[in-house]
C-alpha cells in the first residue's frame, strides 16, 4: 500500500512539472497570439489585394478564417470552463469544456493539414525549380483545393479509424495498458512521418535560389522554413534527451505540443512584418480633343 502511494505522488510530481514546463514554455506562444490577432487581422485586411489571384489563395484564406474564428473561439471557451468551474457552476463548465475540448481537436486537425500541405507545396516549388521553365508546372487554385480536401480527410479519417478501434476494445472489456501503449504508438509514428515531410520541405527550401514570385507564395515559404527549423531543433533536443535519458517526457511533449500555438504565430508574424508592394492600376480616362 505504501508502495503504491509513493508511485502515485511520483506521478502526480511528474505530471505537475511537465504541465508547469508547458505553460513555461508554450504560454509566450499562446500570449503572443492572443495579443498579435487584432494587428494580424488588420495587416491580412492590408495585404489582401496582394493575395488575390495567386493559386495558393484558398490555403492562406484557410488559415486567416481559423485563427479568426477557432482560435478566438477556443480562447474564450477555455476562459470560461476556468471562470465556471471556480465559481462552482459545473454543469456550465462542462458544457464549456467539452466546447473548447472539439475546438481543439479541430485546431489539431487544422496544425497537422496546414505543415503537410505546405510541406507538399514547398516540395513542388523545389522539383519545379530544378526544371526548364518549358517544362514547370504551376500550381492552380483545383489543385490546392484539391489538395486541402484531401489531407483534411486523410486526418478526419485516421482520428475515425482509431477511435472505431477504442470503441470496440471498450464493448469487449479488453483495456489494457498495451492497447493503450499501441494507440499511442500509433499517433506518434503518424505524427513522426509528417514531421519528417516537413523537414525535408525546409531543406529544400534552403536549397532554392529563386524569390518567391507572389506574396502568398513568400508567406509559405516563410512559414515552412520558420516552422520547420523550429522543429528541427526540438526534434534534436528531443533525440538527445531520450539517447541520455533525461527528461524525456518533457522533451516530448513539447515537440508534440507546440504546434498549436506555433504555427498560428508564425502565420501571424509573417503577415504583420511583410508589407508587399501592391500596383494599383489607374484608370485612364478620354477627354475630346479641342481644336
Amino acid at each position: 500500500m505504501r508502495e503504491l502511494q509513493n508511485l502515485l505522488a511520483e506521478e502526480m510530481a511528474d505530471t505537475k512539472k511537465l504541465i508547469i514546463t508547458y505553460v513555461v514554455t508554450v504560454g509566450p506562444l499562446a500570449i503572443c497570439l492572443i495579443c498579435c490577432m487584432c494587428s494580424y487581422l488588420m495587416a491580412f485586411t492590408r495585404n489582401l489585394k496582394a493575395h488575390a489571384g495567386s493559386p495558393l489563395l484558398p490555403l492562406i484564406v484557410h488559415s486567416y478564417r481559423t485563427l479568426k474564428f477557432n482560435y478566438i473561439s477556443f480562447s474564450v471557451f477555455g476562459i470560461c470552463a476556468g471562470i465556471s468551474m471556480l465559481i462552482g457552476n459545473v454543469f456550465l463548465g462542462m458544457f464549456f469544456l467539452r466546447t473548447f475540448g472539439i475546438l481543439a481537436w479541430v485546431i489539431i486537425w487544422y496544425v497537422a493539414m496546414y505543415q503537410i500541405v505546405i510541406s507538399i507545396i514547398s516540395i513542388h516549388r523545389f522539383i519545379n525549380s530544378r526544371q526548364s521553365p518549358e517544362l514547370r508546372g504551376e500550381l492552380t487554385l483545383c489543385n490546392v483545393y484539391f489538395l486541402l480536401f484531401f489531407v483534411l480527410l486523410l486526418m478526419i479519417f485516421k482520428d475515425i479509424g482509431m477511435l472505431v478501434w477504442i470503441v470496440v476494445i471498450v464493448v469487449k472489456n479488453n483495456i489494457v495498458m498495451e492497447k493503450l501503449h499501441t494507440v499511442m504508438m500509433y499517433y506518434s509514428m503518424v505524427y513522426i512521418s509528417h514531421q519528417i515531410l516537413l523537414f525535408i520541405a525546409t531543406f529544400f527550401q534552403f536549397c532554392i535560389s529563386e524569390a518567391p514570385k507572389s506574396h502568398s507564395e513568400y508567406c509559405v515559404v516563410t512559414h515552412t522554413k520558420c516552422i520547420g527549423l523550429v522543429k528541427m531543433i526540438l526534434g534534436a533536443i528531443c533525440f538527445a534527451s531520450y539517447l541520455l535519458k533525461f527528461e524525456t517526457t518533457i522533451a516530448s511533449t513539447l515537440f508534440f505540443g507546440i504546434d498549436v500555438f506555433l504555427v498560428p504565430v508564425v502565420v501571424q508574424m509573417t503577415e504583420i512584418r511583410t508589407k508587399p508592394n501592391v500596383i494599383t492600376p489607374t484608370e485612364i480616362q478620354k477627354e475630346p480633343l479641342k481644336v
